[in-house]
């Protein structure tokens, strides 16, 4: 399933949204004391796909990054972007804390 351009399903979560290594005016969009520090893509696809958000992974650059090599997830909207980036962050640091153990 391809998503469509301006899908308004769907959600598009790049890792700095969810990085606490980041500020806001570098990217991250939830506050930092919910976001994750340095999350990886493999990462956001797995809360995405725990929390059955139907993840695809995109390969596009950050509007603000264009010179860098980025990839994204998307994922379906089933709440407004900030919960389900929060959704993903707490999911994240849930997985984390289960392999430390």
């Amino acid at each position: 399933m391809k998503a469509i351009l301006g899908d308004k399903n769907r959600v598009i979560v790049y890792s700095c949204y969810l990085d606490s290594n980041k500020s806001a005016s570098q990217g991250r969009k939830i506050s930092k004391s919910l976001a994750v520090p340095s999350p990886k893509i493999d990462e956001i696809f797995g809360a995405s796909q725990k929390l059955n958000l139907e993840p695809m992974i995109e390969e596009k650059v950050h509007p603000s990054w264009w010179w860098e090599e980025t990839l994204r997830v998307s994922v379906k909207k089933v709440r407004p972007k900030r919960e389900i980036l929060v959704m993903i962050a707490k999911k994240i640091a849930e997985e984390r804390k289960k392999l430390k153990k």
